[in-house]
């Protein structure tokens, strides 16, 4: 895992003038300029904070990072439904 990359990109998508713009305009541009695996770019631009979590992704970067791209607090991470 890219932990670095990974909480740099979390850090900079918050707090770095027009880059989070730049992100949602063309995410692949963005990530090209951090070192992130490819199944750590899926996760990202998918907003998939369970697999980010699982990989050993810094829990504080990982809440700034998804809150910074939109994700609710409790579409964080999904609960089983009763009975699965």
């Amino acid at each position: 895992m890219s932990i670095v990359g990974l909480n740099r990109l979390a850090r900079e998508l918050e707090h770095t003038p027009g880059l989070l713009d730049r992100y949602l305009e063309s995410p692949a541009a963005v990530l090209d300029g951090y070192r992130l695996t490819g199944p750590e770019r899926r996760a990202v631009t998918g907003r998939d904070a369970s697999w980010l979590l699982a990989a050993g992704m810094n829990p504080v970067a990982l809440r700034n990072l998804m809150v910074v791209l939109g994700v609710a607090h409790q579409d964080m991470y999904p609960t089983a439904k009763a009975g699965t």
